[in-house]
């Protein structure tokens, strides 16, 4: 029998029953879909992820406590990791003339009020440098001074949307802000500078970070950050490695990293370790996705049984009119690949479209530097995987009908 024959007959069984094969074809659709979807969605969290990791720029190196080798995670003081980073480091840096910027930050969660208003943001204690770490500008007043930092004057600095949700249409430079209970007098407003590394720099409040260390009685801060001008990168992690093991008292001759009590990172490394976490995101939600893509092979190769059983007859008539084994097989086959191939190019149409409707929603609600980007390679493993479910599920019911007795076959009632 002709290849021609064999796909011709294929397309009229199929849409004899058109319902069936809908319903069978069904599983495959959301399959595929899933796995388009969740790709599209993975690479563009990674595209994300990489986009605010950059904002900083190439020149950012930081600094935060616990071990060098990063066995330990950041984030605010903890038992598990000891604070090391002091003023004395934060002014052996400043001391360096290949550096060309450096901020330490003492960051938290406090309650602000101002009027009858109160509500918890984030406040970062931050030195006289920070717009020039973070390429930030102030739109009114001023950023608070180096003596502002060396005196621990009480002056704060707030983020546009922090500015516009206390004071409205007030002026709110010379106000008296109260955060965590202390009087903070406004000397500035920054200008809108949207999503930075997660952040919502427009809902920051900034104070200088000696005045809430001395506020909280702490005298370490939770990072550093430095801007390294031309310096190479590795070359310069290695500088300030030899810097703070001096300034800490560390004895490493061999520069093993565990030992030290510090851990630096560029931008390079960030973006290192967020492709990793993009690539396990995106194998993860497939994985996920592909379930459906199972279970939609198993719910083909039922119904491919159920078609055999239905057409035991006619498929005695035709071997004993000369059908061979492998015309039947070829047959069944080819109808399962049929609504694998045809589930599969449905469910990639809807998986293009709603991933790219979930882009635009994700940029509306949260930031416009979620991209879309169509995800050919969702595309072609989608097509790929829902025409070998049509094959590996759809064998055996082929090759169950192909082995038919033709005179057993005519017998079936």
């Amino acid at each position: 029998m002709r290849i021609s024959d064999t796909f011709t007959m294929s397309l009229k069984s199929l849409t004899r029953n058109k319902s069936r094969a809908l319903l069978t074809m069904f599983g495959i659709v959301i399959g595929v879909a899933a796995v388009i979807l969740m790709m599209s969605v993975g690479q563009a969290a990674e595209r994300y992820i990489l986009s605010q990791v950059a904002s900083f720029g190439s020149d950012m190196i930081f600094m935060r406590n616990g071990p060098g080798d990063g066995s330990q995670g950041a984030g605010p003081p903890t038992s598990a990791v000891k604070q090391t980073l002091t003023l004395k480091d934060y002014k052996k840096l400043k001391q360096q003339s290949w550096i060309t910027a450096v901020d330490a930050d003492y960051m938290s969660d406090l309650l602000l009020e101002y009027g009858g208003l109160s509500k918890r943001h984030s406040v970062s204690g931050t030195m006289e440098s920070g717009p020039a770490i973070y390429d930030s500008e102030v739109a009114a007043g001023n950023y608070f001074s180096v003596e502002d930092v060396d005196s621990k004057t009480h002056v704060v600095v707030l983020g546009a949307d922090i500015a516009t949700e206390f004071f409205g249409q007030e002026d709110p430079m010379g106000k008296q802000l109260k955060v965590n209970k202390k009087p903070y007098r406004v000397v500035g407003v920054m200008k809108p500078a949207g999503t930075r590394f997660f952040t919502n720099l427009d809902k920051q409040v900034y104070v200088p970070a000696t005045t809430l260390m001395q506020d909280f009685n702490v005298d370490y801060f939770q990072f550093i950050a430095v801007r390294i001008g031309t310096t190479p990168p590795e070359e310069a992690k290695e500088k300030l490695r030899l810097i703070l093991r001096d300034n800490h008292n560390l004895d490493n001759p061999t520069g093993d990293l565990s030992k030290d009590d510090f851990f630096i990172a560029s931008q390079e490394d960030a973006q290192e370790n967020a492709g990793v976490i993009g690539n396990i995101l995106q194998i993860l939600l497939v994985s996920i996705a592909g379930i459906s893509l199972i279970v939609g092979g198993v719910g083909i190769m039922n119904i491919m049984f159920v078609s055999v059983t239905e057409r035991t007859r006619e498929i005695g008539l035709r071997k004993a009119i000369g059908a061979k084994r492998f015309d039947i097989l070829g047959q069944f086959l080819t109808e399962a690949i049929m609504l694998c191939l045809i589930g599969g190019l449905v469910g990639v149409a809807i998986g293009v479209g709603a991933s790219w409707f979930g882009i635009k929603v994700l940029q509306a609600v949260q930031s416009p530097s979620w991209t879309y980007a169509v995800p050919y390679m969702g595309i072609f493993l989608g097509l790929g995987v829902s025409t070998a479910i049509g094959v590996i599920f759809g064998y055996y019911p082929a090759k169950r009908a192909a082995e038919l007795n033709p005179i057993q076959a005519l017998q079936y009632e």
